[in-house]
């Protein structure tokens, strides 16, 4: 196989099968340090597999020689409809989803369903509980919670006009060479019984360079929590969360954008009796003032309008993360840090001026304090009484993991693993049968929740999870069986969680990295893998895996 792709020696690849044996020594080092960092939560109970050695090594033989039977470099002509799970990204394609084996009106359904179902798919999903919420204003109208539903649209509504989001205008006053969007309802009920409804936009049949410009927003990268957190440890310092009500609301437009009336528009605008027209009121629509949840800039704008208050309160943006800010007061030699992620916000201060912050922040927004910082975006911070060590922890992504795929992993084989040895997930070849529509649908779901498992507490599934993020746009039956093995591994390893235990002796400056390769051991391209991590005082800080060429 050497010789095929590169017309080696004999006794050159001796020396590479030498290379890969030490590599693959050192590559089971940098596990072992990885898993070091994976510590039990504390009164959390762990589950046991229970399975003998023996029957792992067959299940995974089995595996490995299925494997090998699928072997091939298969030709895919359709574009991708997720790829690496960039779903919530707002995006404009004309023609963005193609397949060479579907006729006209099977092209137009894909791309609808598809189009209409940004917000049930990718990291969107791992907020998925499972609970029936209604996908329009009819289906809101048919269910038994209508009054609810009706009130959190009311609710919306009385948003939109407090901070005049949007004018009423006539539709003969749109250029003819401008789109006049559409919107959509979102609907949900929340933890605690509340009802919430979001009036999005149809983002995608925005167009380039008219309805929009640039639309990158930065997210607070996962490193930086890590090390804030790190940070709170050493120095001790308080901490606060907050979230932002109706956050995209606040941005402001550069772009003059027209929108149809959302559904129930009409009719909360009679009920309050706030425009009366006796001509048609099909010949109005709404000119945006503001950004909308659902426009592609709307991110963008948002964070924007933060970062310019943020800045006016005297703190300073980091150059590496834009999505931390800092402030010194080398008066009182204190120092506070926010961190931002969309609408949900910490803060990390030497000092109590916390709820000091926060009152100046509410001059400008609508915020809500949520007390000390122990849930953020999904996970779980759990400080020891000693208040030298921090557990993060995912346990209602876990949970909803086991009630998606429950079911599935009834006659599934516990493992220690999360994959194979030597695993590489091969791409379907043409012909090949796929699982259907709505398996599909729940395999790209559980990449996604797998992925933010990766990004926050669990390393320990990383390169599983990129494998099969390959296969997200179309998946065979055995990936579906790959799928339900991590997942069924996260499970019964729930108890685990990502520590933080920094060696307060250490110096917070100095890092220690160790990376390494393979060799061109993708069997479709012979793409290389290549990781590293780095330690800051004695835990890890950082670390990831990617794929390049040759």
């Amino acid at each position: 196989m050497y010789e095929q792709y590169y017309s080696l020696k004999k006794e050159e690849i001796s020396n590479i099968k030498e290379i890969e044996n030490e590599l693959t020594e050192i590559i089971d080092d940098i596990d072992d340090k990885i898993m070091e960092n994976l510590d039990e939560v504390p009164d959390i109970q762990q589950n046991n597999s229970g399975n003998d050695d023996d029957e792992i090594k067959e299940e995974e033989n089995e595996e490995e020689q299925e494997n090998q039977e699928n072997q091939g470099n298969p030709e895919i002509d359709n574009l991708r409809l997720v790829r690496e799970l960039k779903g919530l990204q707002t995006f404009y394609n004309p023609n963005p989803f193609r397949f060479t084996n579907q006729t006209e009106h099977q092209q137009e359904e894909a791309e609808i369903a598809m189009l209409t179902s940004t917000f049930d798919t990718a990291m969107v999903s791992t907020l998925y509980d499972g609970n029936p919420e209604p996908k329009s204003l009819q289906e809101a109208k048919s269910s038994n919670d209508w009054e609810s539903w009706w009130k959190a649209v009311c609710t919306e509504f009385d948003n939109m006009h407090e901070k005049e989001v949007w004018d009423i205008v006539r539709k003969s006053t749109v250029p003819k060479d401008r789109r006049v969007l559409q919107s959509r309802w979102v609907f949900v009920q929340k933890d605690d019984g509340r009802f919430r409804a979001r009036c999005v936009a149809k983002g995608f049949t925005q167009i380039p360079g008219k309805d929009f410009t640039e639309n990158h927003s930065p997210v607070l990268n996962d490193s930086t929590f890590h090390l804030i957190l790190t940070l709170k440890i050493l120095f001790k310092l308080e901490t606060g969360q907050f979230d932002i009500e109706t956050a995209f609301l606040y941005g402001e437009l550069e772009e003059s954008l027209w929108m149809t009336f959302p559904d129930g528009y009409s009719e909360y605008l009679n009920q309050n009796k706030l425009f009366r027209d006796k001509n048609n009121p099909n010949e109005y629509c709404l000119k945006l003032n503001k950004s909308i949840y659902g426009l592609v800039q709307a991110a963008r704008q948002w964070w924007k309008k933060f970062k310019m208050v943020i800045q006016s309160l005297g703190y300073r943006a980091c150059e590496v993360d834009p999505c931390l800010f800092v402030k010194d007061n080398k008066q009182q030699q204190t120092k506070s840090f926010i961190v931002i992620y969309v609408d949900d916000g910490g803060i990390f201060s030497t000092d109590d001026n916390i709820k000091e912050v926060l009152n100046e922040l509410g001059k400008i927004f609508k915020v809500k304090y949520l007390g000390k910082l122990e849930n953020f975006l999904g996970c779980k911070i759990i400080e020891n009484d000693k208040k030298d060590t921090i557990y993060i922890h995912q346990p209602k992504l876990i949970k909803n993991l086991k009630a998606t795929f429950g079911k599935y992993l009834e006659n599934i084989m516990a493992h220690k693993t999360p994959a194979g040895p030597k695993t590489s997930i091969m791409r379907p070849q043409k012909g090949d049968p796929l699982i259907s529509t709505e398996m599909q649908q729940l395999f790209r779901s559980g990449v996604g929740m797998l992925l933010w498992l990766v990004k926050h507490s669990r390393p320990d599934i990383n390169n599983a999870t990129r494998e099969l993020s390959k296969v997200a746009d179309g998946a065979t039956d055995a990936h579906w069986k790959s799928l339900l093995r991590a997942v069924n591994y996260v499970i019964n390893t729930e108890s685990k969680a990502l520590r933080l235990h920094p060696d307060k002796k250490g110096n917070l400056f100095v890092l220690h990295g160790i990376s390494d390769s393979n060799y061109a051991e993708d069997k479709e391209d012979r793409t290389s893998v290549y990781g590293y991590v780095v330690y800051s005082v004695g835990h890890r800080s950082h670390g990831n895996r990617k794929v390049v060429k040759v």
